[in-house]
């Protein structure tokens, strides 16, 4: 649903700590833990979070920046996953199209492709959908002879040159091969990479390869034979693939190339009957990173009361907690909990509504991977 490593870094300065004004405390050094892009401050949180009271309780083995710097990251992933997990219980997300192969056919030892210094492969568009990632993480070669670090390039109608380059070796002449790609190939409508919209292009230049690529028997007007056997699940994938991805074999002459430069698109001929040699292991996901990096404001009550309750509960089980002056484990206790005498609600239940609340925020854009939930909605019905 996320990508941990992206939501943390664009999220790291999103709150910030306020360092004690007793200097003989533990100072914060880590500048990135003193910013706070939102306002809010992690201190503010819960009374007992200073940095006098939280030195005095964390392992003896850390410094006070490594300590934070754990909690912070920690916060943002547990917050964060608390909220997609809520929307998966509530069935409002779900992984749209596990792996698959692109398609199916047979290729015959002799149908093979005449070389003529073109470009060839197949054009991707991904169609606008919020959050969705489109992956190939295998290529699959058919070749007369086997390849050595044969290239296989990623070009974007927005860049110049190739944004992703594949180097693909064979062991075999004429047989299938397929390659796990140890980088998959990661396709997003939105990415810092390149411009919105835009068509993908991914192949090979013919002037590279050894001997003939070799033609499977596939028409991708028509997608899978519906009544083959297997037909109808796999026609199933097929469209279900076509509402977030088109993909079409294509070939640019070699009069219209740019070295390996990205070529005029304008240029590229459609050939819906050969897919030169190549299949392609594709799945589609969710992936939400981008979006919640954008909204990351909405987060920041989330985030701050997730690290405040941690680091309360470091402190609740802590061996160094008689060190905290007019400071007991009751105290924490009723604060994380709540106080059953006077009702009120503890930092944990309010943590709660924050996750119900934000995964309802979170629901409202029109997209598979984050739906609007009618679970939760206004039903109508006739009386």
């Amino acid at each position: 649903m996320f990508q941990n490593s992206i939501v943390q870094q664009c999220m790291t300065s999103l709150l910030g700590w306020r360092n004690d004004s007793n200097p003989d405390v533990p100072q914060i050094t880590d500048a990135t833990l003193l910013q706070s892009d939102s306002g809010f401050i992690y201190n503010d949180f819960h009374p007992l979070l200073t940095i006098e009271n939280i030195s005095n309780t964390m392992p003896k083995t850390d410094t006070i920046d490594a300590y934070l710097k754990q909690k912070v990251d920690q916060g943002i992933s547990k917050a964060i996953t608390k909220v997609c997990i809520d929307k998966k219980l509530n069935e409002s997300s779900k992984t749209i199209l596990n792996s698959s192969r692109l398609f199916d056919g047979i290729g015959r030892f002799t149908d093979t492709i005449t070389s003529s210094g073109q470009f060839v492969g197949v054009e991707l568009e991904l169609k606008n959908s919020y959050g969705v990632r489109t992956i190939i993480d295998k290529i699959g070669l058919q070749f007369t002879q086997p390849q050595t670090n044969l290239n296989i390039y990623i070009f974007h109608t927005s860049q110049e040159d190739a944004i992703q380059t594949i180097s693909a070796t064979t062991t075999k002449g004429n047989s299938f091969e397929w390659l796990t790609l140890s980088t998959v190939i990661d396709f997003e409508y939105l990415s810092n990479q390149y411009d919105s919209g835009g068509l993908f292009y991914i192949g090979y230049f013919q002037a590279d390869i050894v001997g003939q690529a070799i033609k499977k028997d596939f028409n991708w007007l028509n997608g899978p034979c519906n009544t083959c056997s297997g037909g109808a699940n796999a026609m199933k994938i097929w469209n279900r693939r076509l509402d977030f991805i088109r993909i079409t074999p294509c070939f640019v002459e070699s009069g219209n190339l740019n070295g390996v430069k990205m070529f005029d698109y304008t240029e590229k001929v459609y050939s819906t009957t050969n897919n030169f040699g190549l299949n392609f292991g594709v799945s589609v996901q969710c992936d939400i990173s981008n979006y919640l990096c954008e909204q990351k404001f909405v987060l920041a009550d989330l985030i701050g009361k997730q690290v405040a309750v941690d680091i309360l509960n470091d402190m609740k089980h802590s061996v160094r907690l008689n060190r905290i002056a007019n400071v007991s484990e009751h105290m924490i206790i009723r604060d994380l909990e709540g106080d059953r005498e006077t009702h009120e609600e503890g930092l944990a239940m309010r943590l709660e509504k924050s996750i119900k609340a934000t995964s309802f925020d979170f629901s409202k854009i029109d997209s598979p991977c984050l739906p609007c939930n009618d679970k939760f909605g206004i039903k109508k019905r006739a009386i």
